[in-house]
C-alpha cells in the first residue's frame, strides 16, 4: 500500500554541500521508536537551489518537504529508514570507500537523494539513500590531538594521574564542612 501512496522519480547526487546539523551516527527517536529514522540537514546554497526547483517542476508537485528558511539561510532535511537496524547510517570517504565516520555539522558532503511525490498532498520529499564526506570539519576530525587540541609548550603538564590524599591527623573542627 506504501507504494501506491508514492510516486518515485530517479535519484540525483547533489554537488557539495555544508551540513548543518545530522542524526547519522544513531537513529532519530525524538517522536517515539516507531517513527525512528536518520537524517541530516543540509545548507541549500544556489547550485543546490537551481537542481531542487527544476526537481520540483519535473515531479509536477506544489512544495518540497522539508525545506525551511531562517534568518535567510535555507536548509533541506532529509530522512532514511533503510540503515535503522544497523545503529549507524553507511557513509563513504572523498574516494567512495566505506568508513566508519559519519558526517556531522559543519562537514562537507555530496547526497544521494531519491525524489518521491507524495500523492495525497501533491508535495515532494527527497529520502536519503547516500552520504559522501568530502571534507571534514576540523572540530570534528580532532587531527588526532586529545579533543582538539594540541600541545603548549612550557605549560602545566600533569602526571598520568593525580589524586589528592587526605591526611590523618586532621580533626573535625579544621574541615570546612
Amino acid at each position: 500500500m506504501a507504494n501506491q501512496m508514492l510516486t518515485k522519480m530517479p535519484a540525483f547526487i547533489t554537488d557539495t554541500v555544508d551540513v548543518m546539523w545530522s542524526n547519522l551516527l544513531k537513529p532519530d527517536t525524538a517522536f517515539g521508536e516507531a517513527s525512528a529514522n536518520h537524517n541530516i540537514t543540509i545548507v541549500v546554497d544556489g547550485t543546490l537551489n537551481k537542481t531542487l526547483k527544476a526537481v520540483l517542476k519535473k515531479s509536477g508537485a506544489k512544495k518540497i518537504n522539508g525545506m525551511r528558511e531562517k534568518d535567510g539561510v535555507v536548509t533541506l532535511k532529509c530522512k532514511s529508514r533503510i540503515h535503522i537496524e544497523e545503529g549507524k547510517f553507511p557513509c563513504v570517504d572523498a574516494a567512495a570507500q566505506s568508513t566508519d565516520i559519519v558526517a556531522f555539522g559543519g562537514d562537507k558532503v555530496r547526497l544521494k537523494l531519491a525524489p518521491a511525490i507524495i500523492k495525497k498532498d501533491n508535495s515532494l520529499s527527497l529520502y536519503l539513500n547516500g552520504v559522501q564526506i568530502v571534507e571534514r570539519n576540523e572540530k570534528n576530525a580532532g587531527s588526532g590531538e586529545a579533543g582538539g587540541f594540541s600541545a603548549v609548550e612550557g605549560g602545566f603538564v600533569s602526571s598520568p594521574k593525580q589524586t589528592e590524599t587526605v591526611t590523618e591527623d586532621a580533626e573535625d573542627d579544621d574541615l570546612p564542612f
